[in-house]
């Protein structure tokens, strides 16, 4: 792998931005790890990195991996979007936003490795159970990043779990990592994801729950903003069905769906919040989402690609009648369509444009408790997931019925009858389309499944797009292939 220079990014001052700083002498190294707070500061600094638009604030999220989720229409005049869409992986632009990906990637995952080495070596520092309760976020951390590099870069898994796919970075040095067969990549996510969910039996969100409010300790508030035991729960289920083990998916997604405990720390959306307010509604539907990053700027987010009556050339929005008239088709009372779609007021823009990145109110501006907190969250990874998984692995076809339509009833639907297996997968991916757009996730489950995007689940046009190697997997950057 191409040398990745060393960064540890830290925040200043308990506010997102960060430093890029690391101490490169040993003394100073040492002076920063020397106290409790030195370790927070950089474990946060890594959570804030994960909200660059390099990775999850912008291309991993809404924009680059949506796009190739044939998610949006885009205006001709945009030729990244033109190319993203035909899958032109030798565009110049295109090619520079996968390898800036991929490098964020793995020089985050360096920098979770170096924070691990640091607790290891200085364990007078932390308590026993913080400093279990750290190492495991950074593990679950490390194991979700090279997760959607293997999802985003590796083959079609189902096809060729053995191809030569990427490398996993498991030291706190700059080394040359070989490229590793995507199994043996599964394995390491797997086994990192099974020590974060032991190190973290202890995790103050299991007591607590989620803690979104400024009180003390400082430390372990906002648990939803860190990747905690539950998450941690929740990533290993979405790892495990990406490698094809539904037994052990099925396993992990039902020790979350099974425990109260989780329910009532991480309870349905209320649509009050959503239908009846117009001041500060919770289009996230925060409470449900189990890790998240934190863009203060996030209203940008909708302003610049997703107004139609500002975003111009960076409009992104599905094609027309596809949100109303087919997505979303006798079931607009969707909690969904009804909070997070609306009609386009642009000149010559037809249809609906994605509102859940637009700009909310604050009720009061000096209150700083959790009111106001879902104005800016990106969800990472969020409990709805859990129960579509839980019902695609299901070997009774009743039940994975019955998993489908709990998480149906959670957004205002009907229950569905069973019907057969084809049925309950085309279920499942409109449910993955209404959930997870501008999320980052349909492109995957496509590539999982090795399914094509047809008419019916296409929104930007109603050509049907192949699941093969040539469209679902772009080629390593340049850069990575150069140093081989």
């Amino acid at each position: 792998m191409k040398a990745i220079r060393v960064l540890l990014l830290l925040l200043l001052a308990a506010c997102s931005d960060f430093l890029d700083v690391v101490p490169r002498d040993k003394q100073t190294r040492e002076q920063l790890f020397a106290t409790k707070s030195g370790f927070y500061t950089a474990a946060n600094g890594i959570y804030d990195a994960l909200a660059t638009d390099a990775l999850y604030g912008q291309k991993l999220s809404w924009e680059m991996i949506d796009v190739l989720g044939k998610r949006y229409t885009t205006v001709d005049a945009n030729s990244y979007f033109r190319s993203l869409n035909a899958y032109d992986y030798s565009d110049a632009p295109v090619a520079a936003a996968l390898a800036d990906a991929w490098s964020n990637a793995y020089r985050l995952a360096l920098n979770c490795n170096m924070l691990i080495e640091e607790i290891d070596n200085q364990r007078d520092v932390l308590a026993p159970d913080e400093a279990a309760v750290l190492r495991g976020e950074m593990l679950a951390v490390r194991a979700f990043l090279h997760l959607d590099v293997l999802r985003l870069f590796g083959p079609i898994y189902k096809d060729d779990p053995s191809a030569v796919a990427i490398p996993y970075n498991e030291s706190a040095r700059v080394l040359s990592s070989p490229l590793l067969a995507a199994d043996t990549v599964m394995g390491r996510i797997a086994r990192d994801l099974a020590a974060a969910v032991r190190l973290l039996a202890k995790d103050p969100v299991i007591a607590e729950g989620p803690m979104a409010s400024y009180a003390e300790p400082v430390d372990s508030r906002y648990r939803q903003l860190r990747f905690n035991y539950y998450a941690a729960r929740a990533l290993q289920a979405r790892a495990h069905l990406y490698a094809g083990d539904k037994a052990g998916a099925l396993a992990a997604a039902r020790a979350l769906l099974d425990d109260p405990v989780l329910r009532g720390h991480f309870p349905p959306v209320d649509p009050n919040t959503l239908l009846a307010n117009q001041v500060n509604p919770d289009r996230v539907f925060s409470t449900e989402v189990l890790a998240a990053i934190y863009r203060k700027d996030r209203a940008t987010i909708y302003t610049r690609y997703f107004d139609s009556e500002n975003a111009g050339a960076n409009l992104l929005h599905p094609r027309a009648t596809f949100i109303d008239g087919v997505l979303f088709a006798g079931e607009t009372q969707d909690y969904r369509f009804q909070s997070r779609w609306q009609q386009a007021a642009g000149a010559g823009v037809a249809g609906h444009v994605l509102t859940l990145y637009k700009a909310i109110e604050r009720p009061d501006p000096y209150d700083p408790e959790s009111e106001y907190f879902h104005a800016a969250l990106i969800s990472l990874v969020r409990l709805q997931e859990v129960y579509y998984i839980a019902a695609e692995c299901e070997p009774d076809l009743a039940d994975g019925y019955a998993w489908l339509n709990r998480a149906r009833e959670r957004r205002g639907l009907s229950a569905l009858p069973v019907v057969s297996e084809a049925d309950l997968l085309t279920r499942l991916r409109v449910e993955y389309a209404r959930e997870f757009t501008g999320e980052g996730q349909v492109f995957y489950l496509y590539k999982r499944l090795g399914a094509s995007f047809v008419a019916a689940e296409n929104g930007f046009n109603t050509a049907a797009a192949a699941s093969t190697p040539a469209t679902r997997v772009p080629p390593l950057p340049a850069s990575e292939i150069e140093n081989r």
